[in-house]
């Protein structure tokens, strides 16, 4: 991510996820990589939920989750 090969981190990331579904570092970047690289604030603010469902007192991912959940519109 940090180099901006958002596409090669992003194959990386999902596939350490199918390797392990609750790795809460893996969720948290791939959080933080479609929040902030890819402005898919929906699909962030939901990797920051499974973060939460696993680690209830992540006040990190909580405050993520937060911010990111703020460019959402529900009809």
């Amino acid at each position: 991510m940090e180099m901006l090969d958002i596409d090669k981190a992003e194959s990386i990331l999902l596939e350490m996820l199918e390797e392990d579904a609750n790795c809460i570092p893996v969720l948290n970047n791939l959080a933080h990589m479609n929040g902030r690289y890819l402005s898919d604030f929906e699909k962030a603010v939901e990797y920051y939920e499974r973060v939460l469902e696993i680690e209830p007192d992540n006040a990190w991912a909580r405050d993520e989750r937060r911010r990111y959940a703020r460019y959402l519109t529900y009809d």
